[in-house]
């Protein structure tokens, strides 16, 4: 069973993450976000990705693009290229220019998708042993999924969202390692649930309060998981499958429908 652990993440400071006023996904709540509160979450999920030993970049947010802070959405690092996204609404199209920027400036070469094909990085996709596994529906769709394949030269196994409450991947579903996976049934149809049975050895179910609480929506770097605070149940699944757990408060990002793995774009793994 393979772990890996994560040595470094591009994260993006929420200095302006409370003018959000727009609505592109169920769970947004514009104008309810507190500034301060969300600045000081947002630091304790830094702080604890430092206490792990994981290298934090940051990038300044500007006025004018609220869901800058979710990092994961901007592309998907391989190596040192990145296939950088091209987003479905309107709304967040302007975030995409800084990013590039910035991973220009460091060093990235930088992929781009044909016109046509949106793709929100992280968000809608996960590596799963030698393959990516990709949520469609919503925003991705079987286009995104050829082109993503001949970007990155790897096999795409597209998974049909049926609810827009999980419009992103990383909001029903999550691997722990090379075995090991949770998801919510009720977010898939059910084909794709029987190639998610076929795919992974160890599928475990999510419950509809801990998917509320987007446990989902979790980052794991070697068998630790930090994850949404308020979620006991998944706490204690993580604990029988060999997990420590941490849990920050992400609250305020969840009323714009994001949590830890949102907000983090992780660049590099330990070989």
């Amino acid at each position: 069973m393979k772990q890996k652990t994560i040595k470094s993440v591009l994260m993006c400071k929420p200095l302006h993450f409370a003018e959000l006023n727009y609505i592109i996904n169920p769970w947004m709540k514009p104008g309810t976000i507190k500034e301060q509160i969300a600045l000081d979450q947002w630091e304790q999920l830094v702080n604890s990705y430092k206490k792990l030993g994981i290298t934090v970049n940051v990038i300044e947010q500007p006025l004018g693009v609220p869901d800058m802070v979710f990092a994961t959405d901007q592309g998907i690092v391989h190596g040192k290229k990145v296939l950088l996204s091209r987003f479905w609404h309107e709304e967040r199209r302007d975030e995409t220019q800084f990013y590039k920027d910035w991973f220009e400036q460091n060093g990235y070469q930088i992929e781009y998708l044909p016109a046509g094909a949106y793709f929100e990085g992280n968000g809608d996709a996960y590596f799963f042993k030698n393959k990516l596994l990709v949520g469609i529906g919503f925003r991705a769709d079987e286009f995104t999924c050829e082109a993503v394949s001949k970007a990155l030269d790897i096999e795409v196994i597209p998974l049909q969202i049926t609810n827009a409450s999980f419009y992103h991947l990383d909001v029903g579903f999550l691997p722990l390692n090379d075995e090991t996976a949770f998801y919510y049934p009720k977010a898939f149809n059910k084909r794709s649930r029987e190639v998610l049975k076929q795919l992974i050895p160890n599928l475990v179910e999510l419950s509809e309060e801990e998917t509320e609480g987007f446990s989902a929506n979790s980052v794991v770097t070697g068998n630790t998981v930090i994850h949404q605070a308020g979620n006991p149940t998944f706490t204690e699944k993580l604990k029988k499958l060999g997990y420590n757990s941490i849990d920050v408060d992400l609250s305020e990002f969840k009323k714009s429908g994001g949590g830890a793995h949102c907000l983090t774009n992780i660049l590099k793994y330990y070989e």
